[in-house]
Order: structure tokens, then sequence, then C-alpha cells
């Protein structure tokens, strides 16, 4: 099994290794607390950074904001993802699904071409949570935030207010119509299960399971394989996987669910190969000379709540990212995989979370360290994974139901019989035009995927 967590220990001695190659050295004077921690941004970022030979020469003594410095050093031709924080407790957090949030996704439309007017449609509530709790359902239309409307401008509002009060409205043949509906609720600290909705459906004799998984999690890896578990023991014939609401996470949970997924002849075999800059991989290969390898390769796992399925049918916006995006492509090679939905976030490269283990301050990086590959080498970096059956999504009726639009055209394609949802599907969105620039107002950390340090 790889170890790819690129412990603290190790990083230290990469770090020794790759400085003997370089001069690792230092000038002119600021703020002795802020040198000490743009050193410590400017020293990890040069030895680990994938794209380290497109960062600019800049002297950390001369840097009088780190955050600043930091941004930068990236390489933004590609990555948009890279990320700092001064809590690092904050970001530890957020990767085990603590957050302080209001306990909903949504996704911004605008009006209409042109527009700066935006509205957002509820893609589903966390269980239990403060939206859930304040009565937001999945597809309440939100056309107001703290009584203003919604633009660019407020947008975030929506996502990181302590107290907030949204409109809701509707959408009818002749346009948008206020609702007098106003919620107001408060963010808090929610514990977040990413395994929103799991069923096993029944239809024209095919046993069908569905998971809607919305992160990958690794504190769930035990939920998440008693699911599989009970979908085992149900003898499931084939498995829908909602991924739409999914930006990523752990790589080694996406490594698990596709072992529990893909046939049982798939152990052992290719999940994933791992590129790093040319620094890193060499210092790797000296000083682990013997299991360097399990730097670069994942392999599918033996689990016992392996499915032994041939076809897979996965559901997909362009909120589907990262460690979701992982277990499409990986799994591809191996098996008949159907997507449908839309195109995807098209994010291929991992993360680690870098931070001072002697704890002199809390500041920690989050950098792209590696580009991932499949078996087949057939991912396609220039943009996200193309659905077999391009549909755009639709939030009339909740998740975990045949009902359910993107669903229902999943369990037509595994029985062939017609699904009356799909027969009957309103034309009321889409006119619509997803804000896709507002996709990083959420949270920048939300298409992640990431190697723990545990």
């Amino acid at each position: 099994m790889r170890n790819l967590n690129l412990t603290p220990k190790f990083i230290l001695v990469a770090l020794a290794f790759i400085c003997v190659l370089g001069a690792c050295s230092d000038d002119v004077e600021i703020d002795p607390a802020v040198v000490e921690i743009n050193r410590f941004v400017s020293q990890n970022m040069k030895d680990l950074y994938l794209w380290n030979t497109e960062m600019p020469a800049l002297n950390p003594k001369t840097q009088p904001d780190t955050k600043a410095f930091f941004d930068e050093l990236l390489y933004k031709k590609i990555d948009r993802w890279s990320f700092i924080t001064d809590d690092v407790d904050e970001l530890d957090n957020y990767f085990a699904g603590i957050r302080k949030e209001l306990g909903y996704s949504l996704r911004g439309y605008y009006l209409k071409e042109g527009s700066d007017q935006v509205v957002a449609y509820v893609e589903y509530v966390e269980p239990g949570g403060p939206a859930d709790r304040a009565g937001v359902k999945r597809g309440d239309l939100i056309i107001k935030v703290q009584d203003e409307d919604i633009t660019p401008d407020n947008y975030s509002t929506l996502f990181f207010a302590d107290k907030l009060t949204i409109g809701l409205g509707l959408i009818t043949d002749s346009g948008l119509r206020d609702s007098p509906t106003s919620i107001t609720f408060n963010s808090e600290v929610l514990q977040v299960n990413p395994i929103l909705s799991h069923n096993v459906f029944n239809v024209e004799g095919k046993l069908i399971a569905y998971l809607a998984f919305t992160g990958f999690i690794d504190d769930f890896d035990d939920e998440l394989q008693a699911v599989f578990a009970h979908f085992k023991a149900e003898r499931v014939t084939d498995l829908i996987l909602d991924l739409r609401y999914n930006g990523g996470g752990a790589v080694s949970t996406a490594r698990l669910l596709a072992s529990m997924i893909c046939p049982a002849s798939c152990a052992g075999k290719l999940f994933l190969r791992s590129a790093y800059n040319e620094g890193l991989e060499a210092a790797i290969k000296t000083e682990l000379p013997d299991t360097y390898t399990d730097f670069f390769e994942d392999y599918f796992e033996d689990n016992v709540n392996n499915l032994d399925l041939s076809n897979l049918y996965v559901l997909t916006t362009q909120g589907t990212a990262s460690a979701s995006e992982m277990v499409i492509y990986s799994l591809s090679p191996y098996m008949n995989v159907v997507q449908i939905g839309e195109q995807t976030h098209g994010k291929y490269y991992g993360s680690t979370t870098i931070k001072d283990e002697n704890k002199k301050h809390t500041w920690a990086i989050q950098p792209i360290i590696m580009r991932a590959e499949n078996t087949d080498n057939s991912i396609d970096y220039g943009q996200g994974l193309i659905p077999d059956i391009k549909v755009n999504d639709d939030y009339t009726y909740p998740l975990g139901t045949t009902d359910d639009y993107l669903t229902a055209i999943a369990i037509q394609e595994i029985t062939g019989a017609p699904m009356p949802t799909v027969q009957l599907k309103s034309g009321r969105m889409e006119y619509l035009k997803p804000a896709s620039n507002l996709q990083f107002e959420e949270h920048p950390l939300k298409y992640e995927m990431h190697f723990n340090q545990k």
C-alpha cells in the first residue's frame, strides 16, 4: 500500500538533499517575524512546487506581505488552486470536514446574458445544519441576500456571513418572480458528513445502488465502507455515483472508493501515477532507493466490499473536481464508465499541507506538488472530463430518489425503460447562464486533491 503522505520527516530530509544542490541564502532586512515565514514559504515552494522552475526570483527578505508574496510565486497560467493560510488549525479542520458554514451548497447563475444580477439554486442542504433547520430545501431559488439583489460583489456573503437573510423567488414562464418568503439563519461549526444520500432502487428487475458523495474526507472511510457492504449484501447489479457536488479531497479515499467499485480483477493494478518536479523526484529516488516507487504509483486495493461491477454511471457538473475526476479517469481504463451531466472542472493536480512542525508560527501552504496520470495516459489536461450524455443539472426533486432528473436518466440508461421524469423535463432553467466565474467565491480549497500527513 502506497504511503504518499510526504510526512514532515521525509520533507525535511528531501529539503536537506535539495539544498545541497542549490544556494539556500538570505540578504536584506524587514520585520524578522515576516522574514521567517517568508523563508518557510520560499524554500518549500522552491523544493516542492510542481512548477518551481516557473517561479519568479523574489527575495523573501524584501516582501512585507506573506500572502501577496506567495501569490506572486504561483504559475497562474495553470495553477488556480495553490493556497496559503495563517490558520493551520482551520485548514486541518477543513480537510477533516469540520467547518464553520451555513450548511448548504449553492450554484450561482446570471439571470440573463450580459446581466450582473445573480440568482443561486440550492443544490443540497447539510442534514441537521443551520439551513436545514431554517427550512431551506434543495431546489430553492435565492434571489436576495441581506435584502439586496445578488451580484458578483456580494455573492460571497451567501457563504461567509455569520448571520444571513435570504429572499426566495420563482422562475415562471414570464421570468423571475419574487416570493414573499425570506429566511434568516446563522453559521455554525459543523462536522460535514460527505455521504449525503444512499439508496438501492429496484427498477425493471435491476437492483441499482445510488450514492451521493460530496467530499473525499478520510475520517468517514469506515462509514463509506459500511455503505458498500450494504450494497454488496443487497446484491446490486449497477451503481449510480453522484459526484455532482464533490470538489475533491483525500487521494486515499478516492482510491478506496474506486477499489470498491471496479471489477475484482483490478486489485493490484495501477490506480494512479504521480509526477513531481525534477528536484523532488531526484530527492525521493536518492533518499528512498528501495521504496521510491511508493511515491510514484498507487494501486487498487483488494477490498472485501468490492462490488465487482462492469458498468458505472457517474453524475457530474462543473463542480465535480480533482479527486472526483480521479475516480472517473482511473476507473475508465478498466470498466465501462458512463458520465452523465456536465463537463467537469478539469483539475488533475494534487497538493499537500506544508506547516511548521516546530509550531513557531501558524502559517501553512497548500501548494500543488504533483500531476496525476492514469494507466493509459488518456487525460486531456486542457479541459474537464466530457460527459457521454450531456445534460444540465436540475434541482426539482430530492437527491436519492428515482425522480431526480439526472438519476432518472442513469436508470433509463441501465434498464432501457423510459422514466417519467425524463419524459416530462421542464425547460425552466434553460435560459439561466451558469456563473462559472463565481465558483471560487465559496472556498479556495473546495476543488482540492490532497495527500494527508497522518
